[in-house]
Parts: C-alpha cells; structure tokens; sequence
C-alpha cells in the first residue's frame, strides 16, 4: 500500500484527503439567508446550526436538481458528516429528503437506490399537492 504525503499548505486533490483533514475539527455552525437561481428555478437557502435548507419551488425543480445534481450522493453525505451539517430539501416549505449528519436513510431510499438520503415520503406527498397561497 503506498501513501501520499501532502504538504500542510497544499489543497486536498480527493474526498478522501479531504475528510482526513477534516477529522477532528469541530463541527460547524451555518447562518445563512440568501436566494439563489438553479437551473432557472428560483430557490431559498437557509441555514441555523447544523442544519442548511434548500426550499425549491416544485416538485420538477426537485428531480432537476436531482438529476444535475453537481455531487455524488454518498461523496455529499461523507463530507457533511464530517463537518457535522445535515443538508435538507424543500419544496415550497415542506422537507422532503436529508443527507449528511442528522439523515438517516430508510427502505424506501435504499431501494430506489439513492444511497445515504434521507426521504420524507409524506412531505414528498404533501409538496404534490399543497396550494400555494
């Protein structure tokens, strides 16, 4: 087995030399507020503590974000618990799926194949077909 060294100010080239330098530092606490536009879907981010929400509009943009989505799920649930931060999908208000520190993954994700997500099969259902006001 051959190891790498790095040196101390060289940046990380894989998640994994990532996560080694993430090991053993605190865990972090996120404040955000702030809207952003993703694939044309105009889209809220919040965060307090642990826990950073992404609220979409619709169920489409949803699966889009899913389906572009920059990052592979079990590399996004590696890093976030790794800082301690649990990431949440939205749609207009009501969670729908987590990952990373606090999601605990169930049947339903398992057998749909989406690795370490966290679904919420009643906010799935509850963003179908809440009104909005």
């Amino acid at each position: 087995m051959t190891t790498t060294t790095r040196r101390h100010d060289e940046a990380p080239e894989t998640l994994a030399e990532l996560l080694d330098d993430l090991e053993g530092r605190p865990s972090l606490s996120v404040e955000a507020d702030l809207d952003v536009d993703l694939d044309g879907h105009r889209a809220s981010v919040v965060g307090y503590d642990d826990l950073v929400a992404l609220d979409l509009p619709s169920v489409p943009a949803a699966v889009s974000l899913y389906r572009n989505r920059p990052v592979d799920p079990m590399d996004a649930a590696a890093l976030l618990s790794s800082i301690g931060l649990t990431a949440e999908l939205r749609v207009r208000g009501v969670p729908v799926a987590r990952i990373g520190d606090e999601a605990v993954p169930g049947a339903l994700a398992r057998r749909l194949g989406l690795g370490p997500v966290e679904l919420v099969p009643e906010g799935a259902v509850l963003a179908l077909t809440r009104r909005r006001g």
